[in-house]
């Protein structure tokens, strides 16, 4: 369960599969580094370009990437508290979204052949979500970039509670008692920009990426 702009909800059907298939990516990309640099490197080839996010270590991001399918794939007791840290995993992963889109078009155009259709994935999971603007919709063929964007833009945005994580270097660098003010101006919690990634060690690590397919791949792809 998450605590997202639409209330506390656990992610079904086709916005499940989406995001399902989004980690499940990642992870997959972070998988292959863990060896050399999991225990105190940062791989660039793996940013998704969210600063918070992408200052983490592999193990770091595979610790938060399973943590974040639990409590959005998962129906929980309560939700995470929301924190800088779990909020920007969840903006990677929609980001992930986009550039996969992005690499499909490049390589198949307006073709139905991939076996896993993110085009298809964005269209059901944009389809599901009451009281979002419908208009003119793309067909799954569609090759503008900028159309699929925008649904993406809007998933996202239906997930995330806000974007402080945002702030989180202005927040961390200015005097404590004019944080302290502004998040209480913000209404952002104290704890927010404080939380601690988890840091698994990297046999660690490896039985988090097990646990985190056993969640995603039980989503209806």
């Amino acid at each position: 369960m998450w605590h997202t702009s639409r209330g506390d909800r656990t992610l079904t059907g086709f916005e499940a599969a989406l995001v399902g298939t989004a980690i499940d990516t990642m992870i997959d990309a972070l998988f292959v580094h863990v060896d050399v640099d999991c225990a105190d490197e940062v791989v660039p080839d793996c940013d998704s370009g969210i600063e918070v996010f992408d200052q983490l270590t592999v193990c770091q991001r595979i610790g938060l990437l399973h943590e974040v399918a639990q409590y959005l794939l998962t129906e929980t007791m309560a939700p995470l508290p929301l924190s800088a840290l779990a909020e920007a995993t969840v903006a990677a992963i929609f980001v992930e979204v986009r550039d996969q889109t992005a690499i499909e078009i490049d390589l198949f155009g307006d073709s139905l052949e991939p076996q896993i259709d993110w085009r298809s994935l964005v269209l059901g999971a944009y389809r599901s979500m009451s009281d979002v603007p419908v208009g003119d919709l793309p067909v799954v063929q569609c090759t503008e970039l900028s159309a699929w964007e925008d649904l993406i833009d809007v998933l996202s945005s239906v997930v995330l509670w806000d974007r402080d994580f945002e702030m989180a270097d202005s927040f961390l660098d200015s005097d404590p008692g004019l944080s302290q003010q502004r998040r209480k101006l913000l209404g952002i919690d104290q704890d927010y920009f404080t939380s601690v990634a988890p840091d698994p060690r990297p046999e660690e690590a490896f039985a988090l990426v097990s646990r985190t397919r056993e969640i995603v791949r039980l989503k209806p792809r």
